[in-house]
């Protein structure tokens, strides 16, 4: 089924809010650990400092999220053929043991 152009641009809308987003997400729960530890007062930090934060959450997510997103790449393009491969004659095995011992080959009735 073809993705249409529309729905190309609410997926790339949708990412791009998560990549902004999400380090937002990942400050306000590192800040609230911090109050509820006791450990930091909100009147303590400037806005600057809350910048900080958020960029340097961001600079993690942006790096962890390029980390999968090229393991992800990796694995199917190098480790899935394999894999797949292994099943298909596991299941080419499977069929022809059973056809050896009832005497006739199974169909698949989907």
């Amino acid at each position: 089924m073809p993705v249409s152009p529309s729905q190309k641009r609410l997926a790339i809308l949708v990412i791009g809010l998560v990549i902004l987003f999400a380090p937002a997400l990942f400050v306000v729960a590192t800040l609230e650990f911090l109050i509820l530890s006791g450990d930091l007062a909100l009147s303590e930090i400037s806005l600057i400092e809350f910048l900080e934060l958020y960029l340097i959450d961001l600079l993690l997510f942006v790096v962890l999220g390029y980390g999968v997103y090229r393991l992800t790449l990796w694995l199917i393009r190098d480790q899935l053929p394999e894999a797949l491969d292994t099943v298909d004659e596991t299941e080419t095995a499977d069929a022809t043991d059973e056809a050896e011992t009832t005497g006739t080959v199974s169909e698949d009735r989907s």
